[in-house]
């Protein structure tokens, strides 16, 4: 086309793009027009006459303009173009930069800022078809006017940002080069000629002019702030004068920054009234702080300078300026404060460093004013706020040098009673104060508002631990203060009501905080009496022990009726056992609360809340009485027939559940076997005996092998008798048929039955009671095995075959037999209920009300029968689960690993995705991490051969099925959309349990990871499935697929697997070898394709570059991958790939390298490899210009750590074979 009329054409279709008068059909011939005109050879010039102002063209055509100079910069400058055409192509782009107008729009002026940093990108540098003159171009732009000026400062900001903060593929090719030049024009020549003894010609030659940017910045921005920043034009060039320095303070030198005087005038722009320039000072300051010094002179010129008395003073003042107002509330304020207050706490790191470190402070610091401000932040009513300086207090308290300082001393009693009166459980708060509304700011969900309290709170507990550990005395008599004043008052008494409707009363929630911060300091006493050696010490136990047994009787003394309260006071009780063995009449006072706790009645008018809080209040104390059993084991003994006789009285009563009766007979075992006691063998003798006896019964060991008996045996025929009496058919709504007396008779009954249908519960308690948290290596566990072993071995089948027949239950395969009303009741019974917030259409109320109707139906049989059968299906995982943990007791069975697998997994169909987590995590992992060295050579290949296949078909068909239903299009009802919200987040909960299953086989990952630093037994582990090519194989096929499932978490801890123990497989086997080349290769491209995989791009091209070039060196497999998926791509050009592969000198260069080949061939064929290039030649700028708060350099460690691996290899010289 000739120029005028293609620019005619261009023009036209975009304005027919832009006109919602012109038809579908009209639009889309206009955008195929566009979209082939960026391939013409004119599409640069072209773009340059859009572009260009002169013209007067609308913003649209100038911004696709600009659009067709991006599409041949990045498509053919490096490539294609030759001198002339590249240095035509720089002129354009200086040309219209030097027109560019104050009143342009943004996205045009930050367009052509990204189109001259591409060129830079590619092309900057001393060379001669290179841009030398880069700088001398941007001085003019700086000179010209403030429309340039402006520019000039976008274009430094997205080049620092692409070759210093993004994961840039084009910049990380010339990184080295890049950084150098960035260095060179930023820096004063003064300072750079005291930095280095000499310096190369071929960086000074880039430079124009010997002040350098800093200086150029710094003085426009003391200009601006001289100006007050009162006008639109000066705030401006205020805030991209501090946007460019927010990208260059890490990594600038020092003496630079001092020479520009730079603290001192982003200090100054702390002081404007202006929160923009407020906000990206405390950035600036923020990047300024966390960056390296190489001497002290350069520490202490900016960290030394802001500790002293004139810095902390200023920050202070800053900080106590901003006020919030929330009736109108602003938001840029509140933004303000979180990144100051995180400002002020990252300050502290320096502080809690080792004395001999380099980064050390000066003596004169104003050390007690820094404590005093981060405390302020710490007061904030803001609980984000206040968060952020938690983990500063507990490194204080746990860093000698400064815990001991007078300074630190005199905070604690402050500090103690912030943490005292913060401990409070903010989500059980329903009145609006301050602090919720705050967090209704501050979180858009109830779970992470419940995720963000929970962490938080430990944080105050563990501070409030540390200051008792540190001042025990002192905080012990403020407790008992402070817990008497509470309870004698009105408001004390009050909460100790019990009512349903009290526990939403304010004063309640500060009741059930005081038993929290006791709780905190009695942990705290423990933590003192292990760490406290000085000589005194015995001194100030005989000083703490009095306060101590008060304390005790006091909190034993307390007539706490409501059961909320009376649990967290029993808990709190038990937590003066470790402290208090010595007093036993006082702890024997303590068991008698707990078992009283334990027998708790319930009120004959109680409702079913009410029972339910009852219940679980009584659950827990059962477990707190089986801690007293741990604590103090040498204690009870002495009383140990006592105790024996009184639970036996209690269990006579019939006041107890069968799982209460369980709960009191492995206290006495605790008991028994934790204590030095003669009789061990015959305690857990008497005990155990009688419940394993149970599972060796002739007739319960033949009919588990039924699943006709095991479906008599829980009712099922019974039931079928009842709803036939009711006349009950397939069709009947069993939701809306009441329960009748004869109805409620047999549930009764058959509960009865079920809860002592199989000892399943009462052995895994047994078991994990008795060798909780022992040393394999001990005596104590050594006894317990040699008790265990020949006990477990003959019941380990029954239990394997009761997991089988609860599975073979939920398989409707299995029902086929079955009368049709029958058929019903149990796929209704194998039905499972899930609430959670956001996905559920019910609220809770709601569903938990539903629920409780349904227990007046019909449907409560099936609900009943259906909550019992997962209960011990889940019980029995964790008894399996629990016997791994005896050593050889299960892995010395033959054929063991496959039996396991086939008892829980065999009836695969009626597994749930629930019931799958729950098998994964339970059995599964328990089962491989628990395998004793000596047997993991056998079990381990012998089970996960079996076990990593199905799990890998089972979770490929789930995510099929769920992608096939979300690309369909079908408009579903809002509760069936509902069910597969469900579904979908149950799956991705299963993809993460095996992803978790999968890092326990090889370790934990990271791309820096070594070898040498793995345990050994995960180092064995490890081995074992690297070496093993057939269980390696299913390893990878498993991780491949999760590594493509859009579940961004999973995908990326796979990614980083995958490209974890490629050095440890590569050039090793060939099948693999071939499964690298042939499966992984084309799931990188998928990733890559895929804008969702945005986060796991970066790892999949590393993974990628490293196969191709290993694997490139040892046959054309690699080679033959890449012409298939791009079948327009020539051998002439993977020949000049390779070539440019073999000439860098690290694997991040090498990964610019082959991304930047993929970003020329982005249309070449269907299908999501096509899109490749679309995906890359995108550097995600929108999403990663975002305000960053932090900015780490570990990216920058991780891949420098990789580099050093992968040069030690034939990974960088492989074509130069």
């Amino acid at each position: 086309m000739q120029e005028p009329a293609a620019l005619g054409r261009i023009t036209d279709a975009l304005l027919a793009v832009h006109d919602p008068r012109i038809s579908n059909d009209s639009r889309r011939q206009a955008q195929e027009f566009l979209d082939t005109t960026k391939a013409e050879t004119d599409a640069p010039y072209w773009g340059y006459c859009l572009a260009n102002v002169d013209q007067l063209r609308p913003d649209q055509v100038r911004h696709f303009g600009l659009s067709l100079l991006e599409h041949s910069i990045k498509q053919n400058y490096s490539s294609s173009y030759d001198n002339p055409r590249k240095l035509a192509i720089r002129t354009w782009i200086c040309e219209l930069a030097s027109k560019i107008r104050t009143s342009d729009p943004h996205f045009i002026k930050e367009k052509l800022a990204g189109l001259w940093v591409e060129v830079a990108k590619r092309a900057w540098g001393p060379g001669p078809d290179e841009w030398v003159d880069m700088d001398e171009n941007l001085v003019r732009l700086w000179n010209l006017n403030p429309a340039t000026r402006q520019l000039s400062l976008a274009i430094f900001r997205t080049l620092f940002e692409d070759v210093f903060m993004l994961d840039d593929p084009i910049a990380g090719k010339r990184a080295n080069i890049l950084s150098a030049q960035c260095i060179e024009i930023l820096t004063e020549e003064s300072v750079l000629i005291n930095a280095y003894d000499s310096r190369s010609k071929d960086v000074t030659v880039l430079r124009c002019g010997s002040e350098g940017w800093l200086v150029r910045w710094s003085r426009l921005l003391g200009e601006c702030l001289n100006r007050g920043v009162q006008d639109a034009e000066t705030e401006s060039f205020a805030v991209r004068a501090l946007q460019c320095l927010k990208t260059c303070l890490l990594w600038v030198l020092p003496s630079a920054i001092r020479g520009a005087d730079l603290l001192a005038r982003i200090s100054e722009a702390l002081n404007v009234p202006n929160i923009k320039v407020k906000t990206l000072a405390t950035d600036c300051l923020h990047v300024l702080f966390t960056r390296s010094f190489p001497n002290d002179a350069d520490f202490n010129s900016v960290i030394g300078v802001v500790f002293l008395s004139p810095g902390i003073a200023t920050l202070a003042g800053v900080y106590q300026s901003i006020q919030l107002d929330l009736d109108e509330f602003d938001e840029s304020s509140y933004v303000l404060l979180k990144k100051l207050a995180e400002m002020i706490v990252g300050l502290g790191d320096y502080l809690t460093l080792a004395p001999d470190s380099k980064s050390r402070l000066p003596a004169e610091i104003d050390f007690e004013g820094y404590l005093q401000l981060v405390l302020a932040t710490t007061r904030h009513e803001s609980l984000i706020v206040s968060g952020l300086s938690l983990q500063f207090w507990c490194t204080v308290l746990r860093t000698e040098h400064l815990a001991n300082r007078p300074e630190v001393s005199a905070l604690l009693p402050g500090l103690f009673e912030l943490a005292a009166d913060r401990i409070i459980r903010y989500e059980t708060v329903e009145q609006r104060t301050t602090t919720k509304r705050f967090l209704e700011i501050d979180f858009d969900s109830v779970p992470e508002t419940h995720l963000f309290l929970g962490n938080y709170r430990r944080f105050i507990d563990d501070i409030a631990r540390l200051i008792v550990c540190r001042i025990p005395i002192d905080t012990l008599m403020w407790l008992d203060g402070r817990l008497d004043k509470f309870f004698s008052s009105w408001h004390g008494w009050h909460s100790r009501i019990p009512s349903a409707q009290v526990q939403k009363d304010p004063f309640f929630v500060v009741a059930y905080a005081q038993f929290s911060i006791v709780d905190s300091a009695l942990r705290g006493i423990s933590r003192w009496k292990q760490w406290y050696q000085e000589p005194n010490k015995e001194e100030m136990v005989q000083n703490l022990n009095p306060i101590i047994e008060r304390f005790c009787e006091r909190m034993i003394s307390m007539d706490v009726t409501d059961p909320v309260l009376l649990r967290k006071q029993v808990q709190t009780l038990v937590q003066f056992a470790p402290l208090m063995k010595h007093v036993q009449g006082t702890m024997f006072k303590v068991l008698e609360k707990v078992i009283n706790a334990c027998m708790f009645e319930y009120p004959e008018d109680a409702t079913d809340e009410d029972r339910e809080i009852i219940r679980d209040l009584r659950n827990n104390c059962d477990t707190e009485l089986n801690r007293l059993a741990y604590l103090m084991p040498e204690s009870l003994m002495n009383i140990y027939d006592q105790l024996e006789e009184i639970i036996q009285q209690i269990i006579s009563t019939g006041r107890l559940s069968d799982h209460e009766v369980v709960s009191f007979y492995s206290f006495l075992l605790v008991v028994s076997q934790r204590s030095n006691s003669p009789n061990k063998a015959e305690c857990f003798a008497k005990i155990v005996d009688p419940i394993l006896r149970s599972w060796e019964d002739e007739v319960t060991v033949k009919g588990l092998l039924d699943l006709e008996w095991f479906m008599g045996r829980v009712g099922i025929g019974e039931i079928a008798d009842y709803f036939r009496s009711r006349s009950v058919n397939a069709e009947t709504d069993l939701l809306s048929a009441q329960m009748d007396d004869a109805g409620r008779a047999l549930k009764e009954n058959l509960k009865n039955r079920w809860s002592a249908l199989f000892p399943i519960r009462a052995t895994r308690i047994f078991i994990q009671y008795t060798i909780e948290k022992l040393d394999h290596s001990s005596q104590d566990y050594l006894d317990l095995l040699a008790l265990w072993k020949p006990r477990v071995q003959p019941i380990l089948p029954h239990i394997l075959h009761l997991i089988s027949q609860i599975q073979a239950y939920h398989n409707p395969h299995n029902w086929t037999a079955l009368p049709p009303e029958v058929q019903s009741f149990v796929k209704a019974s194998c039905a499972e209920r899930f609430w959670h917030v956001g996905i559920s259409l019910q609220s809770r109320d709601e569903f938990v009300e539903e629920n409780v109707k349904a227990a007046q139906t019909l449907r409560d049989f099936a609900d009943s029968l259906g909550h019992m059968l997962r209960y011990t299906r889940e019980y029995a995982f964790l008894t399996i689960g629990s016997i791994t943990q005896l050593e050889q007791t299960m892995y010395e069975i033959p054929e063991v690993g496959v039996t396991l697998w086939r008892a829980v997994a065999g009836e695969a169909k009626g597994i749930s995705l629930h019931a799958w987590k729950h098998l994964v995590a339970l059995v599964v992992r328990p089962a491989v991490r628990n395998c004793p060295i000596e047997f993991r050579e056998r079990f381990i290949p012998e089970f996960l051969n079996v076990a990593l296949p199905y799990l890998d078909m089972m979770l490929l068909e789930n995510w099929d099925s769920l992608t096939r239903r979300g690309l369909t299009g079908k408009t579903e009802e809002n509760e069936e959309l509902s069910e597969e919200m469900m579904e979908e987040y149950l799956l991705r909960q299963l993809t993460t349990v095996v992803d978790r299953f999968l890092i326990d086989l090889i370790g934990p990952v990271g791309v820096s990871a070594d070898k040498k630093l793995q345990p050994k037994s995960r180092t064995d582990m490890r081995t074992i499935v690297l070496t093993n090519p057939e269980l390696l194989r299913h390893f990878l096929t498993i991780c491949t697929h999760i590594f493509t499932v859009k579940d961004t978490r999973c995908s990326y801890s796979c990614a980083l697997m995958i490209r974890q123990i490629l050095q440890y497989v590569l050039n090793q086997n060939d099948e693999i070898d071939d499964f690298l080349c042939d499966v992984i290769i084309p799931s990188c491209f998928r990733l890559l394709a895929d804008p969702y995989f945005s986060d796991v791009a970066g790892e999949a091209s590393y993974i990628l570059t490293i196969i191709y070039t290993v694997l490139r060196g040892k046959y054309d497999r690699p080679f033959r991958t890449i012409l298939r998926i791009l079948p327009s791509v020539s051998t002439s050009d993977i020949v000049l790939l390779e070539r440019e592969l073999a000439a860098v000198k690290t694997l991040r260069q090498q990964r610019g390298v082959m991304l930047e080949f993929l970003t020329v061939f982005n249309a070449v064929c269907e299908g999501p490899e096509g899109e490749v290039a679309r995906r890359i030649a995108r550097v995600r700028r929108d999403k990663e210009r975002q305000e960053k708060w932090t900015i780490s350099k570990k990216k920058a460690e991780q891949e420098a750590a990789v580099d050093n691996v992968l040069d030690s290899g034939d990974l960088v010289d492989l074509f130069n074979q």
